[in-house]
């Protein structure tokens, strides 16, 4: 393993995925993975990843399930060695493993470019499979039916054994005195009985074994010594058949080796895929965008070895115009990370495999990628951390081209700041004109301050977050950062005096007017570009809220149509037994001529309808058909307009509905005046809570702050009334963890009194 990979953790990311391998080929091109520079190849690499994440994200899992290497054995059986049965159960597994993957690829819809053209390579050797199959049973041995010669063989060995065991149950009835035990028992491969050893010479035959404490003589009966021999030879029989099964087995195996060797290469790289795709999964990694162009954007990167539910994702862009950056900031601010993330993401993408960054990132394919992190050379060589680093970066300096990529991490430290200072100037000058896409961190002020006057050079720094005196690990891209030392030595103790001195003396170190004008302009940058990142993320905020309130709207609209489609469907069932019914009568009235008794029938269907005459607004009522219940709000001759205590407004006649009694709670939440219109739904400037649970009621109060901070109401009131004052506590403690509240209030005697509380929203958060 090479030093890169040493400090990049390579093989831990290589152990990763062999994790998710099934096969010894799978396992063993995990182990082989080795960077390449050829954009085609790994083009293609990405390529086949590309598909292989996407059937698995679609379909299950290849059915691989072989874990042969029939490269190996194949060569076994070319040097004279025959299978045995269970080698040959695997090579039967091995084809039909294949015929899975076959049948499993004819399922796939998509086009598929590269996988295809696996699928299209495998060929299933059926009369292989069904000659093994008919040969080897699943327990690994021999069928009868391998042969007739081994099936007569075998029908001999029984009819052997049984007369074996009629000649040994006749010699312990004859001498069931003499022996000390009740069965007959195998001894070196011979039947034999087991005699008192008192008397033994009562009995002939040869003495197979003697117990421990010489009580017992196991003797082979003479009657059965000629059975014996008998069955001794077929056994040889039967074992020279065997041999002979097994190896026309194995001749028909290396006749299809070519074959069975492609199928398992095949699904060797299948496996591989899977394995780099289920990985890719466990990172939420991605296939970038591959250009030519010497160019990166790697949007959202994170490290792929560091829990990626704690993990801070970072953008990084660096190339065409600029071709350096420079990161600065706070120690443990997560420059190393950084660093570290940018290189293993190249890395992998010279290894074929996804990186974990978004879909919509960039990147290209360095010829080679150098690293100076950590003092690893140092113990290696002898030598001390600043030179171990120097001559680290002479190697490096002395080696790339404009095809590479480099990554030094605090560049120079180690020895006297002012030399280190210019000793990194110096270097970062190099690197330009050789024009590698380089990143470098530093604290250095004099490095700082000639990025800003270089327009190769991006400046980058971690947000601190100062308040707290804490490392965010977000960086800023376009802006140079402070390492906080006076902060962060306040916070672990340092006397006021001497930070307030220590300041002094680093004010006073920007003598000339050219360093204050940098100083103040790369304040100012630092300012616009924190003012921008917080533009971004309410911009991503009101993005996210906008896909939240199209989401509520579409589920609104789902549910109103379901409504209207149960309705409808209902309303035609009714209508159909109606006239079901109608129809029925006057079937009844041709068959009896029966005009009183029809019309009696009929007056019963409309007696409904006849009651519903009456219904009008304000009152409550069902609509049958549908089983839901609401209020009317407005009536046009025989059309109702029905409000439901979820807020859904449905339209009805008045013969589908049917009076009810007006329920003891009335719709919630309750429309006062300001009203406005979100989607299909009024939103009010109060909401009343009386009468709710208090879970019930954080249910409904969340939601309804939800639609007034995206209609941009400005203040409302919440009314919960007095009781025991557990809804009140309920709701405040709630406004407090609500982030778009800016502050609230007990209502005034103007504002109804103390059973309502007044809530200002902020509303700026969704512009």
């Amino acid at each position: 393993m090479t030093n890169l990979e040493t400090v990049l953790e390579i093989e831990k990311i290589k152990e990763k995925i062999k994790f998710y391998t099934k096969t010894k080929i799978g396992a063993k091109k995990v182990d082989d993975l080795k960077p390449s520079k050829d954009f085609k190849y790994v083009s293609k690499e990405l390529g086949k990843l590309k598909e292989t994440i996407e059937v698995l994200s679609i379909y299950n899992d290849f059915p691989i399930l072989s874990e042969l290497d029939v490269y190996e054995e194949i060569s076994y059986a070319k040097k004279g060695n025959v299978f045995n049965e269970v080698t040959l159960n695997a090579i039967k597994q091995e084809i039909q493993t294949t015929v899975d993957t076959i049948k499993y690829s004819l399922k796939i819809k998509e086009d598929l470019d590269y996988l295809n053209e696996l699928f299209m390579s495998l060929k299933a050797n059926e009369m292989l499979y069904n000659a093994i199959s008919s040969a080897i049973s699943p327990e690994n041995t021999v069928k009868d039916s391998a042969s007739k010669e081994l099936s007569l063989i075998r029908k001999n060995i029984y009819s052997v054994n049984k007369y074996i065991h009629s000649s040994l149950n006749s010699i312990f009835s004859k001498y069931k005195d003499k022996l000390s035990g009740d069965n007959f028992v195998l001894r070196n491969g011979h039947y034999a009985i087991p005699v008192n050893s008192s008397y033994k010479s009562s009995i002939d035959g040869i003495v197979q074994d003697i117990s421990d404490s010489g009580q017992t003589t196991f003797i082979e009966p003479k009657e059965i010594l000629e059975l014996e021999n008998q069955l001794s030879v077929l056994r040889l029989k039967e074992r020279d058949e065997i041999n002979k099964i097994l190896f026309a087995l194995t001749t028909k195996v290396v006749k299809a080796g070519n074959e069975l060797i492609n199928n398992n290469e095949i699904l060797g790289e299948l496996d591989f895929l899977a394995s780099k795709a289920k990985y890719a999964k466990e990172i939420d990694a991605n296939i970038p965008v591959i250009n030519n162009e010497h160019y990166f954007k790697l949007l959202n990167a994170k490290h792929p070895l560091i829990d990626k539910n704690i993990c801070v994702g970072n953008d990084f862009i660096l190339g065409k115009d600029k071709t350096l950056m420079i990161i600065s900031g706070p120690n443990a601010g997560g420059k190393t990370i950084a660093l570290k993330t940018i290189a293993i993401c190249a890395y992998m993408i010279k290894l074929g495999l996804a990186i974990p960054a978004n879909v919509d990132s960039e990147v290209c394919i360095f010829d080679n990628i150098f690293v100076d992190i950590g003092d690893s050379q140092s113990i290696e060589n002898n030598l001390s951390t600043f030179s171990a680093h120097i001559s680290n970066i002479s190697v490096i300096l002395q080696s790339i081209t404009s095809s590479d990529l480099v990554v030094i991490d605090e560049l120079c430290t180690g020895t006297d700041p002012k030399e280190g200072e210019a000793l990194a100037v110096a270097i970062v000058k190099q690197l330009l004109k050789i024009k590698a896409l380089s990143l470098v961190t530093s604290h250095y002020e004099l490095l700082k301050k000639y990025g800003l006057t270089n327009k190769q050079i991006l400046n980058a720094s971690f947000i601190f977050n100062e308040k707290n005196v804490t490392p965010t690990f977000k960086i800023l891209l376009g802006v140079s950062g402070k390492s906080y030392g006076f902060l962060i030595g306040k916070k672990f103790g340092l006397p006021g005096e001497l930070i307030a001195d220590a300041k002094k003396i680093y004010d006073n170190s920007f003598a000339s007017e050219d360093d204050k004008k940098l100083h103040a302009l790369d304040e100012k940058e630092r300012y616009l570009a924190t003012k921008d990142e917080k533009l971004k993320q309410r911009q991503e905020s009101l993005a996210k809220l906008k896909d939240d309130l199209a989401r509520r709207e579409k589920e609104i609209r789902d549910k109103e149509n379901k409504l209207k489609n149960q309705k409808i469907d209902k309303f035609d069932i009714f209508l159909n037994d109606k006239y079901n019914e109608i129809n029925n009568i006057y079937n009844a009235f041709l068959k009896d001529k029966d005009i009183k008794k029809a019309e009696e029938k009929l007056d019963k269907i409309n007696v409904k309808k006849k009651k519903n005459e009456n219904i009008t607004v304000g009152n409550y009522v069902t609509i049958k058909s549908l089983n839901i219940s609401g209020k009317v709000a407005s009536e046009n001759g025989n059309k109702l307009r029905i409000l439901t205590s979820d807020g859904f407004t449905l339209n009805a006649t008045k013969d589908q509905c049917e009076l009810i009694e007006a329920p003891k709670e009335a719709i919630k939440p309750t429309i006062n005046a300001d009203k406005y219109i979100l989607g299909q739904k009024q939103v009010s400037s109060s909401l009343n809570l009386i009468g709710y649970r208090v879970d019930d009621a954080l249910i409904a109060l969340d939601k309804y702050l939800d639609d007034c901070v995206l209609k941009g109401l400005k203040e409302v009131k919440i009314i919960h009334g007095y009781g025991s004052g557990k809804l009140r506590e309920g709701i405040h403690s709630f406004l407090k963890r609500r982030k778009n509240v800016d502050k609230y209030r007990i209502g005034s005697e103007l504002d109804g009194g103390s059973g309502s509380t007044i809530v200002s929203l902020k509303w700026w958060m969704i512009f």
